[in-house]
């Protein structure tokens, strides 16, 4: 049985809203700051799909929180 593993590098992700979004979000992850996080860091595919993941339920909460009648 052979287990190929897939790394993302954070320099590979070419949307830079998302990039910076990922950026904080593994930096929060693990109590530093984003400038500690070098461009060449590497996430295999289910740390990047668990951060994915946590950004879309933050997404969700912060939409809960407006109210839309304004």
């Amino acid at each position: 049985m052979v287990i190929i593993e897939v790394m993302i590098r954070i320099r590979e992700i070419i949307d830079p809203e998302l990039r910076q979004r990922i950026i904080s979000a593994l930096a929060d992850r693990r109590g530093v700051s984003a400038a500690a996080i070098p461009d060449w860091f590497e996430l295999d595919d289910l740390d990047y799909v668990d951060l994915l993941n946590d950004l879309k339920e933050q997404e969700y909460e912060d939409e809960s929180e407006r109210d839309w009648r304004m």
